[in-house]
């Protein structure tokens, strides 16, 4: 059966094929500790018994409605206080999405700024943005990252190739790497892109930037 080009050109996710054939073979007897894509045994790792009571808790009254498509408007207020008590970043709840995962909301990123043909900046290794670059028919830009780095992209690797990307993507915890920015190299990421689109036309497309910041509520 003939399918579109991007289907049939799509690779498939390698991390997920190899934590599929590492669990096939844990079925089959071996004793591997699986840690390809941070899905761990709830036995070894379970939740936290708060959050399993209030799950229990909210199943008990009935609460299985479809939530709002931005996230429930209280959740919203919740997470806004959150931010800004541990981080002093003040977002009103009209400015936050909730979706059930980050796959939604970085696709929808992508679909939001990325033109067919324009260029997107992002790390390797990192997440699927080779993916988010095939489905939204973009330029991918993959900039290999080292040791010496820290496997994060720098403002001065990024400096020579931001003239015509319309979209940087960057991760914070990468990756799989786990390393981090600090405030300083993201300050200087963000001064630069700034800097850049200063100096573009009124007729350009700006350059964004996004950084994928992993919060642990528990």
């Amino acid at each position: 059966m003939k399918l579109s080009q991007l289907a049939e050109t799509m690779p498939a996710p390698a991390p997920l094929a190899i934590g599929s054939a590492i669990k096939e073979r844990i079925n089959k007897g071996e004793q591997i500790y699986n840690l390809t894509i941070g899905d761990f045994s709830p036995s070894l790792f379970p939740i936290p018994q708060l959050l399993e009571e209030s799950i229990i808790e909210a199943y008990q009254k009935k609460q299985t409605n479809y939530p709002a498509p931005e996230g429930n408007a209280d959740l919203r207020e919740r997470l806004s206080g959150f931010i800004r008590h541990f981080q002093n970043l003040h977002y009103t709840p009209a400015e936050i999405l909730v979706a059930s995962g980050g796959r939604p909301l970085i696709f929808a990123a992508y679909q939001t700024i990325v033109d067919k043909g324009d260029k997107v900046i992002y790390p390797v290794p990192s997440w699927n943005n080779h993916y988010y670059v095939q489905l939204s028919g973009a330029r991918g830009c993959a900039l290999e990252t080292s040791v010496e780095n820290n496997f994060m992209l720098t403002a001065e690797d990024i400096r020579p190739h931001i003239k015509d990307a319309v979209l940087l993507a960057l991760c914070s915890p990468q990756n799989p790497t786990g390393t981090c920015y600090t405030q300083g190299q993201m300050k200087a990421i963000c001064d630069m892109v700034v800097e850049e689109n200063n100096r573009r036309r009124d007729d350009e497309k700006n350059c964004m930037c996004y950084t994928i910041i992993f919060i642990t509520c528990w």
